[in-house]
């Protein structure tokens, strides 16, 4: 069960109207961000399941459980992922939905749904310093020196304060603000290794290639980055963050029918 901090900022995330410009899903011409589905066909082995995948924040699933949202999804799988640092395992979740078109109900719609294309980029204390592109396919973009598919390319007053009340709101926790910036870093890695693959071929198959070899990753730099982070997170107060975050994994688990690797 979540405790009442985590499920109060869900309450407050999830009840942020966010969609930086109405009906941009017809403005891209097939609802992009709801399945990629030009970007994955540029894939020879990847991306092949007619699925999406959604990263879900810590207690995030436990959070949509509790709710009853869990069943939008329609056929689905919960996947558990983990990665280790010194001293404590990153634990999150991620859901995968076959329903046709969007994965998810806009009422209800994830957190990273909700951000999407965006990025907040945030400091230790939560300030949102700048934001990004939110995902994979938009930096594959930029290397391949693409147009974007998005087409959202500006934010009304209404959309802008919207956007930082929920980033505020989610940087209001320690534990899902660690996260935020661990998986801005991770994305960092990644792409700035890919960006020095030489090679005539696309980002898309340089991405695809360096997946298949296991060499997206130098996991002993990533993860002392990811330690670093996290120790400025954690200071004098360790057993306290250590513990809220033990909270979240464990509402999570509590709710996992289904944990692939």
């Amino acid at each position: 069960m979540l405790d009442d901090l985590s499920r109060s900022i869900f309450d407050q995330a999830y009840s942020t109207n966010l969609v930086y410009e109405a009906g941009c899903w017809q403005k891209c011409g097939d609802a992009h961000c709801c399945s990629f589905a030009r970007h994955k066909s540029k894939f020879r082995f990847f991306a092949r399941e007619p699925a999406q995948e959604l990263p879900l924040l810590p207690g995030e699933w436990a959070y949509l459980c509790e709710r009853g949202w869990d069943k939008q999804f329609g056929d689905h799988e919960v996947r558990a992922h983990d990665y280790e640092i010194d001293g404590y395992k990153m634990q999150w979740t991620s859901v995968v939905s076959r329903r046709p078109h969007c994965a998810c109900d806009h009422g209800t719609r994830t957190v990273i749904c909700r951000l999407y294309p965006l990025l907040p980029v945030l400091d230790v204390s939560g300030k949102l310093i700048k934001t990004e592109a939110m995902g994979m396919y938009e930096e594959l973009e930029q290397l391949d020196g693409m147009a974007p598919a998005c087409q959202v390319t500006s934010l009304s007053f209404e959309q802008m304060n919207l956007l930082l009340e929920l980033v505020n709101t989610l940087a209001a926790h320690p534990v899902l603000r660690f996260y935020l910036m661990a998986y801005h870093r991770t994305k960092r890695h990644v792409f700035d290794r890919l960006a020095k693959v030489e090679g005539v071929a696309s980002a898309f198959q340089k991405f695809e290639a360096s997946m298949l070899r296991r060499r997206l990753m130098d996991h002993q730099a990533l993860s002392a980055e990811l330690n670093a982070l996290r120790s400025q997170f954690t200071g004098s107060d360790v057993s306290d963050w250590m513990e809220v975050a033990g909270r979240l994994h464990q509402a999570d688990q509590q709710h996992l029918s289904i944990i692939l690797p």
